[in-house]
Parts: structure tokens; C-alpha cells; sequence
């Protein structure tokens, strides 16, 4: 189908120039087979920019976002219109532990027999609702299920012992929804689960285990990708993950007879042994290292005890579900205690058969579909079973898949270790770009400072074709970056309460429809008390859940909300409540983070500048994304202050101003008083 007639059979939809030069480079790059990278702002259509050619080139795609509310987007508004317009078919593809597991709710009903706790009995409840259910999904449970809850009737990727040892595998919602959805034209997902399937497919090599094979894979909000790769091809250790490995083995031996107690003892003996880890990074070779291997290995040879014992329990061709569940958490986490205590085993190339799917507990995709679903697809079939599958997250394959290693300091002071991906772009080159040519990667934060060369090197793809459109809102008249003279360095003895003035004459010509993002707890509560003689409404990160919060500010439009930086991710006002955007300092990572210290480190080891090639890229990107969720449509109009006057005279603002859409600067507060008397 051509193009401009794709676009012209959707009803009601506005040209857009540079939608229209987005979906033209997709068109290309599904026609030439080459990666391409898209900067689209908020405001060109994106989603549409891409899903018409897939639609038109008669393509199969695979979309992957890092936001529930982009998925909800894509299902719920745009591949409807695509349906209306073209019959595509599409489906949402959804961790195992979002249908309800009849396995989980067999034993729920049995052992709640005599008597059940409260949280048992609503468990129950929903269970009668699964029964009679088509779809078993959490999306069509009654309302108001917690999630302590749904956690009785539902089971996870790491627990689900698959075709072989469930009794259930013929009625299962997770199975069926995926057979449904194999033929489907487009399936909507997540980062998490979009990498885990392109690792599995990469270690048993078949071209579609979890999700069905298609043409092309588009990712979403693709700034984000990296991160989410880095985290889950790392690992994680806790008392309460040893304990959950324990809790299965025991459940195993129970039921082969035998009495155990791993779980206390596997639980009690990581909190003996990790109380020795001081928090902070573990570097190969140093004292925090040796400290590591001293606490880790003793419990490495526990689990390996279990793993010996367990292994006489049964016939690994006719396991028990709760024998090969404990099997695959006890083998995961065995693999993972290796690779944080063998630097050799941090940096492995080359493929690792491990036996399970989710090193830090993720969940294998199935899927819930819309639109009319064949039962297989010719890419499909003889696809192995999930139980079957090589497991994702233990060692992704591909050179450079080392991890940077630390250890936080948890509630009540109980050790936990953590590690990521120091450079997730050779393993995303392996698994995403050079297994996939027609692949698409978008966002409307990508670019920095005009460009696309971070990007691709953060995510490993080597020569794209590149899209930088601009912003479609007139910024230049519509908004306005105000850093203020008056308020000194970030370091200086005064910047606080010199800050604080600054709000308040903000705030009072904005007349409240703020929203002030600070980078400490501290600095909210100053805040907060600074702007407590003003007459708005005061709301306050902590006051209440952070999604009633966000609906009292959208609906109270003269209220002021004052919340760290990370309440802002998702967070979504358009209109005149959000009129005004206060950022107390410049949004770099925090100078403490393990993970990007280390990869400072090895930028400075090669003889670059950690600081332009780590922290500003972060910053600029940070500041796209609060300038672009300030001006949301046409008609939006606000201002953004950033009170660290850094952004107007550091020798490096140039590179920060450079990413931002042209909205006027200005140093006055006059012109901020009068921009608000429009």
C-alpha cells in the first residue's frame, strides 16, 4: 500500500510534516533493511509515524515501550484506528504473573481448608472469578485487587514448571493468550520483556520462543532501553531472594517426603555473612572484592548441597513442578553468586546455556490479544516450550557483558548486593541490531544537542539511518526558561535560601500551577515550609500515594506540588495545571551512582572525560524531558526554572541549551511575571 494513502484512509488525522518525514524513514529502513534512529518530540506522532508503513509495507512488528501509559496508547487509541481502517490485528504481550495460574489456585483452596487470613479470603474471591474468566488477566479482575492479593493466584516465569510438570498446561491463561496472539500483526510490550525474548532467542536460536517471530521491532522511548538492559542482565542477592530459593527446595523435599529448613537457614546465614559488606562499589581484585568472595562462597557451596540432594529426588524426565521450580532458583542463583564473585565470569562472550528465565526473578512474555488471532504461525511453530527455553538474565551473550558491583545498605540496615551491565550496547549490537535489520529505535528525548552519536553508541547500533524532527509547538512564544541571577552556585553557603526566595515570587506570579522537583528529601521539606505562606494548595511528595497526588494537582489547578525528580517519571499533566516547572539544581545523575561511576571510570581509563561523556549526556536528557512535559499540545503554554544558574554560565551550557527545544532564555523576573500576565 502506498503511503500518502495509508495516511489518507485514517479519518481525522492532521498532517503532520514531520510525522510524515518519520514514517518515510521507516518505510526506507524496512525496504534498505537497516537500523534506524528516530528523535521525535512530543507532539510529531511517533506511534503513528511508525506503525503506518509497518501497516502499509504489510509488515509484522513487535513494539516495545518503557511506560504502561504508552502501551495503553498504542492499545487502546492507535491500533484501534489501524483496525478501523486496515483490519490489523494486534495483542498485548504480558508477564506470566499477570494471569491468574489455576496450579496456584488449586493450592490456595487447599490449604485454606480449615481457616484463611483475610488476605486468603480475597484471594479466594478472585480465584471464583478466574474460574469462570476467559481471559484470566489481571486487566480484567475485579477492581481493587492488591497486590499481596493476586500474588496467591498467580505464579511467576522462575516458578511456572511449564508443559512438563503442570497438570494445568491445557487451561492455562498464559498459554492460551499466547497461542492466540501468534498471527497477530503488531504485539505491544515492554523494554523488560522485549530483551528478555531477544536473549532467549539468541541462546537456543530459534526465531520466536515467548514472542511470535515478526518483520520488524520497533522500540519506544528507546532513552531508555540501555538502563533497562544494564538492569536486567545484572543480578541481585538478598536475604529474601535466599529465602525464596530455600522456601522452593523445601516445598520439593516436602514433597518427596523429606523435612528441611533451607529457607531459614539459607536466609539466616546471608544475614551473618553479608553483615561483614560495607555499602558501596566492589571493584575487581580490591578489599571489598575479597570481602565479597569470603561472604558469598560459603553460601555458593550451600546451595550446591541442595542442588546435590535434590538431584537424587527425582527423574529429571518426570519432574514435579515444585522440584523443577526449586531446581531453577537454586541453579539461578548459584550462576549468579559465580559471576558476582569471578571477575572472569563478569566479563564472558559467547553463549551460556543456563536453565532458567530471569536471573533477578523476570517473568517469560504470554500475551493478551485483540483483534482477530490465528492458533500458530509458520515463524512459530516448534518453538521450544517454555520450560525447555535456555533462561535469560543469567549471562547475556556478546563480548563486554561485565558488570559493575556494589552494595546498598536496606531497611534496617540488611545488605543487599546488586550489580548491572557496564555497557549494554555490545550485548544490544548481538541481540537486537545484527539479529534484526529492519529495527527501529524512537524517542522524543534521544537526541543531544542535535545529535544521534550518543545514542547509538549507548545502544550498540553502528551506522543508522537517522531522523532528528523538531519540536511541532511554537516553544518560542509558548514557553519560557527563566534562570535566575540572584541565586549563587549550587555549592554556596547561600544557595538555599536564596533559592527559596526565588520560588516564592515564582510561584506567586505563576499564581500556584507549579510543580517543583527537588534533588534531595531535605530540600523538599525547606521547600514545602518556604512555600506554606502562599494561598495554594500545598501538596507535598509523602502527603499521600504519588498517584492521588498527581490527580488532586491535575484537578486543583492553582495547586503547587513539591516532590523529588523521581516522582516525575510517568507523570503526565497537560494543560494549565502545570503551568509552571521549578528544577532546584541541574538533573546529573547523582555522583554517587555505582553504575555510572564505573562507567566514568573506564571513559577515563581510555583518555576521554567522564563528565561530557556520561553526566552531561544524562543532564541533557533529563532536561528534554521536563521542557517537553511542560508543552504538551498546541495551546499549552508555561514556563521552566532551573534555579542553578549553572545552565546560563558554565562553559558547557551550550551543550545542554543545544538539546532543548528553542524556548526563550531569559535571567529576569520580570519577564516571567509578564510572560504569566498573558
Amino acid at each position: 500500500m502506498d503511503l500518502q494513502a495509508a495516511f489518507d484512509a485514517l479519518p481525522g488525522l492532521t498532517e503532520r510534516v514531520a510525522q510524515r518525514r518519520m514514517a518515510a524513514a521507516v518505510a526506507d529502513a524496512l525496504s534498505e533493511q537497516v537500523p534506524l534512529l528516530v528523535h521525535a518530540p512530543t507532539g510529531v506522532g511517533k506511534s503513528l509515524g511508525y506503525l503506518v508503513p509497518i501497516v502499509a509495507a504489510g509488515r509484522r512488528a513487535i513494539v516495545a515501550t518503557a511506560t504502561k501509559a504508552l502501551q495503553s496508547q498504542l492499545v487502546e487509541r492507535d491500533l484501534p484506528r489501524l483496525a478501523d481502517a486496515f483490519g490489523t490485528t494486534s495483542a498485548l504481550a504480558m508477564g506470566r504473573a499477570n494471569y491468574a495460574c489455576f496450579a496456584r489456585i488449586e493450592a490456595l483452596v487447599a490449604a485454606t481448608r480449615l481457616a484463611a487470613t483475610a488476605t486468603e479470603e480475597a484471594a479466594l474471591e478472585v480465584a471464583s472469578w478466574a474460574v469462570d474468566s476467559e481471559t484470566g488477566s489481571r486487566l480484567d479482575a475485579p477492581p481493587g485487587v492488591r497486590d499481596d492479593v493476586w500474588d496467591l493466584v498467580s505464579t511467576s516465569g522462575e516458578d511456572c514448571p511449564g508443559q512438563k510438570g503442570c497438570s494445568f498446561h491445557q487451561r492455562c491463561f498464559a498459554e492460551r493468550a499466547r497461542e492466540q496472539a501468534r498471527e497477530v500483526d503488531v504485539v505491544v510490550t515492554n523494554h523488560h520483556l522485549l530483551l528478555l525474548e531477544l536473549e532467549l532467542r539468541a541462546m537456543s536460536d530459534a526465531p520466536g520462543v515467548m514472542l511470535p517471530e515478526v518483520d520488524v521491532i520497533v522500540v519506544d522511548e528507546a532513552h531508555r532501553l540501555a538502563d533497562h538492559a544494564a538492569d536486567l542482565y545484572g543480578v541481585t542477592v538478598t536475604a529474601a531472594r535466599m529465602g525464596r530459593a530455600g522456601a522452593a527446595a523445601d516445598a520439593a523435599a516436602k514433597a518427596a517426603g523429606m523435612r528441611t529448613d533451607w529457607s531459614r537457614r539459607l536466609r539466616g546465614r546471608y544475614q551473618e555473612l553479608a553483615a561483614d559488606l560495607y555499602p558501596g562499589p566492589v571493584l575487581p581484585g580490591g578489599r571489598a572484592h575479597a570481602t565479597l568472595i569470603a561472604a558469598l562462597t560459603p553460601l555458593a557451596n550451600d546451595l550446591q548441597t541442595m542442588i546435590a540432594t535434590l538431584k537424587d529426588l527425582g527423574d529429571p524426565d518426570d519432574e514435579a513442578a515444585a522440584l523443577l521450580a526449586a531446581r531453577r532458583r537454586l541453579r539461578a542463583l548459584s550462576r549468579d553468586l559465580g559471576r558476582l564473585t569471578t571477575p572472569g565470569a563478569r566479563a564472558s562472550s559467547g553463549h551460556d546455556p543456563p536453565d532458567r528465565a530471569g536471573a533477578n526473578g523476570h517473568d517469560p512474555p504470554a500475551q493478551a490479544g485483540s483483534g482477530s488471532a490465528g492458533s500458530g504461525s509458520a515463524g512459530s511453530r516448534g518453538a521450544p516450550d517454555a520450560s525447555t527455553v535456555p533462561a535469560a538474565g543469567s549471562r547475556p551473550p556478546g563480548a563486554g557483558s561485565d558488570l559493575a558491583v556494589w552494595v546498598e545498605e536496606g531497611r534496617g540496615g540488611a545488605r543487599v548486593v546488586r550489580s548491572a551491565l557496564v555497557e549494554p550496547g555490545p550485548v544490544l549490537a548481538g541481540m537486537l541490531w545484527d539479529r534484526v535489520p529492519a529495527a527501529v529505535a524512537c524517542s522524543a528525548t534521544l537526541a543531544v544537542a542535535g545529535s544521534l552519536g550518543v545514542a547509538a553508541r549507548t545502544l550498540g547500533v553502528a551506522d543508522p539511518a537517522t531522523v532528528v524532527a523538531a519540536s511541532p509547538f511554537d516553544f518560542r512564544n509558548n514557553a519560557l526558561l527563566y534562570v535566575p541571577r540572584a541565586v549563587p552556585q549550587p555549592s554556596s553557603e547561600g544557595f538555599q535560601a536564596a533559592a527559596e526566595r526565588e520560588l516564592v515570587s515564582l510561584v506567586d506570579a505563576s499564581r500556584g500551577r507549579a510543580l517543583v522537583l527537588c534533588t534531595s528529601w531535605r530540600a523538599v521539606e525547606s521547600f514545602a515550609a518556604a512555600l506554606a505562606q502562599l494561598p495554594y494548595e500545598l501538596l507535598v511528595q509523602g502527603d499521600d500515594v504519588p498517584a492521588r497526588l498527581a490527580a488532586r494537582f491535575r484537578d486543583e489547578v492553582a495547586s503547587v506540588l513539591v516532590a523529588t525528580r523521581t516522582f516525575f517519571e510517568g507523570f503526565d499533566v497537560p494543560g494549565e495545571s502545570l503551568s509552571l516547572l521549578v528544577l532546584d539544581r541541574l538533573p546529573f545523575p547523582r555522583p554517587d551512582d555505582p553504575l555510572l561511576a564505573e562507567r566514568g571510570r573506564r571513559v577515563e581509563a581510555a583518555g576521554g572525560s567522564r563528565f561530557s561523556e556520561v553526566w552531561l549526556p544524562a543532564a541533557a536528557v533529563s532536561l528534554q524531558q521536563a521542557l517537553g512535559r511542560l508543552v504538551r499540545s498546541e495551546t499549552d503554554r508555561g514556563v521552566m526554572a532551573v534555579l542553578d544558574r549553572r545552565l546560563a554560565d558554565a562553559g558547557y551550557r551550550a551543550a545542554l541549551l543545544s538539546s532543548l527545544p528553542p524556548a526563550r532564555l531569559t535571567r529576569t523576573m520580570d519577564d516571567v511575571r509578564a510572560f504569566f500576565a498573558v
